[in-house]
């Protein structure tokens, strides 16, 4: 559901580029090590980098700071989602705020 939520939100994220295949290369990675060993069912690994994009907004432009930040900032924001949608009733404010921390991240994070 993360990846999902990012995909939707974040627009230096890409589904297409996601791979949920635990390669043998990968076994010996954290991510693959808490699923098998704790039995952490969700585990992920986020890669990005700074040769830039080829895909979306940011195609043909340089990853930077402001670039990176917004996409830690709309990590939260899909955590945040996440949570709401996994335990409702304990989050019951209005889903307007979601649109509000939107607006704020995407006016702190342009890219210039």
């Amino acid at each position: 559901a993360l990846p999902k939520i990012l995909s939707q939100t974040a627009p230096a994220f890409c589904m297409g580029s996601c791979s949920f295949v635990v390669e043998k290369s990968k076994e010996s990675t954290a991510r693959v090590v808490v699923w098998r060993e704790i039995g952490v069912q969700r585990s992920y690994t986020m890669e990005s980098t700074l040769c830039g994009c080829d895909q979306g907004k940011y195609k043909g432009l340089q990853i930077g700071t402001r670039e990176l930040e917004e996409m830690g900032a709309k990590f939260c924001v899909g955590l945040l989602r996440l949570k709401r949608m996994s335990s409702p009733l304990e989050y019951n404010l209005p889903s307007s705020l979601l649109d509000i921390e939107n607006d704020l991240i995407e006016s702190s994070c342009k890219v210039t």
